[in-house]
């Protein structure tokens, strides 16, 4: 029992180093930029942490405009102080929690399918939306915290009830404070002390909601408004509740190539015959990706074949779900439904209030729909489990290469674009444009353009990046290109990515990602010609 203990460990540090390796260098991508100026205006205002300014639309807007509270953004803020604002240092700190979520996640499958539980840790670990979001985004400190909570209520250990639930009710309490998404784990934590009768440790579940009061107090004080009820929210009506769950279905299909494991839950005979039709598929797939890659495909006509597959898989696991908690041969344990509740709620959460859908709020719910699957791997055969290893670390792995070299290009140019335009101008080189490319024009000295703030002058220079979250352009400027730069067309990036961000803003339409080279990211200078 020992060995083996030791032998998992070493296998759950070995992936956490080759999820660390991939990330290594990658620059800072989408929503990074805005918790480095977050946690930048911090570091200088610890006690003001909403009051700061970020452009992240067209001007800039105090902090508590946008959704997130502060807590992932101080540890930003703290690394920044002792170590600097770079990369390295700022992955190595995030990857610590990455490190936390494999632990955590170990943990749970080794309690619910200890046979599997090193192939379950690795179809999380290669999972397509666990490894390309290993940025400096909220969602992997949340998603550590959020097993972290589920670990201390559903592992058995040595810690008596009282201290086990104390700590999950604070480490719930720390997810609350990185993302509102956590909200949903109030009611699975209440859910999980009455089946189990355990009436006493109620109060604890006080805990984060008076620490959200604390900070709601705060929020009074700091700016007259409560932060938690401010949120942007996205379009409220049935129609925009059914686009975002279809969305949903597409994007999880997307990122979670294992899902066909699964499908041994619904019958002896579909498991028995569930190789060679997934082998055959993965093979109609690789010749798919040939015949676009050879050009003997149009991209679009592969968009519709992608969008109709990952619709297929998300819903499949739907299907699997439902049959594992409701079939025949239910499987109704007190972690079952725990678990169901966590999947659910978050996926609820997301479709009724997120503006957007993107991989990031996929990674949430996946891990629970594994681990409350896990128990079915028992009637997997060695090929089908053999199979999904492979589908998702290359899926994982290709994905994650192109989301690297997407963000690098922006890295790349910025010091390139601000050295060549302001030897061709006395003026001022704007930039426009958020995300990663934000981040890095800053640093290479072209000020972030703000739509009525920004005292543009006749001879300056805009540089924008196309495709891409921008600025409104003031109407009374009057501009002409003067030069462009394009992304190479490259091998690493033929599964596409870099769609206005598929992988972090996706729909049914405009998929998380596709294949070809029919897409290049592009940064277009334009001279202000006049100001009217």
């Amino acid at each position: 029992m020992e060995g083996s203990r030791r032998r998992s460990a070493i296998i759950v540090l070995l992936l956490w180093a080759a999820v660390t390796a991939l990330d290594f260098n990658k620059a800072f991508h989408v929503d990074d930029t805005f918790h480095l100026e977050a946690a930048q205006w911090i570091e200088q205002h610890p006690l003001q942490p909403m009051s700061g300014l970020v452009n992240w639309a067209d001007d800039p807007e105090p902090l508590h405009h946008f959704n997130q509270p502060p807590g992932f953004f101080y540890l930003v803020a703290l690394t920044g102080h002792c170590f600097g604002y770079g990369e390295a240092p700022m992955h190595a700190m995030r990857s610590l929690f990455t490190l936390l979520a494999l632990v955590c996640f170990h943990r749970l499958a080794r309690h619910r399918a200890p046979r599997h539980a090193m192939l379950l840790t690795t179809l999380f670990a290669f999972c397509p939306a666990f490894l390309v979001n290993q940025g400096l985004m909220t969602d992997v400190p949340l998603l550590a915290c959020m097993l972290l909570v589920l670990c201390l209520l559903l592992v058995p250990g040595r810690m008596p009830d009282g201290p086990r639930y104390l700590l999950a009710s604070l480490a719930l309490s720390a997810a609350l404070f990185i993302k509102y998404t956590a909200l949903p784990l109030l009611p699975v934590f209440l859910l999980a002390l009455v089946l189990r009768r355990q009436w006493r440790w109620l109060p604890l579940i006080l805990v984060p909601l008076v620490l959200l009061a604390c900070w709601s107090a705060w929020n009074i004080h700091e700016y007259s408004s409560l932060h938690l009820f401010d949120r942007r929210g996205g379009d409220p009506s049935l129609r925009g509740i059914y686009v975002r769950s279809l969305s949903l279905l597409t994007a999880l299909g997307a990122v979670a190539p294992f899902i066909p494991l699964f499908a041994v839950v619904l019958g002896k005979k579909i498991a028995a015959r569930l190789f060679p039709v997934w082998a055959a598929a993965c093979a109609v797939g690789v010749a798919l990706v040939a015949a676009v890659y050879l050009g003997q495909l149009p991209e679009h006509a592969s968009d519709q074949v992608l969008r109709v597959a990952f619709t297929l898989n998300g819903l499949l696991i739907m299907v699997c779900c439902s049959a594992f908690l409701l079939g025949p041969a239910a499987h109704c344990t007190t972690g079952s439904w725990l678990l169901a509740a966590w999947a659910c709620g978050l996926l609820l959460f997301t479709a009724l209030f997120s503006p957007t859908t993107a991989s990031r709020h996929l990674l949430l719910p996946l891990p629970a729909l594994l681990l409350l699957l896990a128990p079915a791997l028992l009637k997997a055969t060695a090929g089908t489990r053999v199979l999904a290893v492979t589908c998702t670390a290359l899926l994982g792995v290709l994905l994650t290469l192109s989301d690297k070299a997407y963000a690098g290009f922006y890295r790349q140019h910025a010091p390139l674009i601000a050295h060549t335009l302001q030897r061709q101008t006395t003026g001022t080189v704007w930039s426009a444009g958020h995300w990663g490319w934000q981040w890095y024009a800053r640093l290479a000295g072209m000020p972030t353009y703000g739509t009525t703030t920004s005292p543009v002058q006749p001879g300056d220079i805009l540089v924008i990046p196309q495709d891409h979250s921008a600025q409104a352009l003031g109407r009374n400027l009057t501009l002409e290109p003067i030069a462009r730069w394009a992304q190479p067309v490259s091998t690493a990036t033929f599964f596409n990515v870099g769609q206005f961000a598929g992988l972090y803003d996706s729909s049914y339409d405009k998929l998380p990602w596709n294949l070809g080279f029919g897409h290049r990211n592009t940064i277009t200078a334009y001279r202000v010609a006049a100001v009217r």
